[in-house]
């Protein structure tokens, strides 16, 4: 395959992009860029951490992955149905969260809004995993 037509850009498929887009989509969760790197080096032992970072940043903007914010760290998924996210403020995991209801909602609020054609919605619930909390707990 050497490329795919999306937004109508073609996007070259690399050994290094396909190695990572695989990764992403076996990984359970939402991998940090070290997460991937680990990950993708067993098979591409020349591959630098620049390499991956700048593959997942290129993936990200051609909408073939998603990038998620916790914390000051990217995580990436390769999860591109729409879907929340529940984000531990203490551990910083993510779960994904779907709710047809939500998302619905919230593109119904969202569309009164003036003078912006909302495209999409995502919406992040930050709280304590039970792990977090029963360590709070004592």
């Amino acid at each position: 395959m050497d490329g795919l037509n999306t937004s109508a850009k073609t996007i070259k498929y690399t050994n290094q992009r396909m190695e990572i887009l695989k990764f992403l989509r076996e990984f359970n969760g939402h991998p940090t860029v070290d997460d991937v790197y680990e990950g993708v080096k067993c098979k591409l032992s020349r591959i630098s951490k620049a390499t991956v970072y700048n593959n997942l940043r290129f993936l990200a903007e051609k909408e073939l992955i998603k990038e998620v914010n916790t914390k000051g760290v990217s995580r990436f998924e390769a999860n591109l149905v729409t879907h929340h996210h529940i984000i531990c403020l203490e551990c910083g995991d993510i779960k994904d969260y779907e709710s047809e209801e939500l998302t619905e909602y919230s593109l119904n609020v969202a569309s009164k809004i003036d003078g912006f054609k909302i495209e999409s919605t995502d919406t992040n619930f930050y709280g304590y995993c039970n792990k977090c909390r029963r360590k709070q707990n004592g």
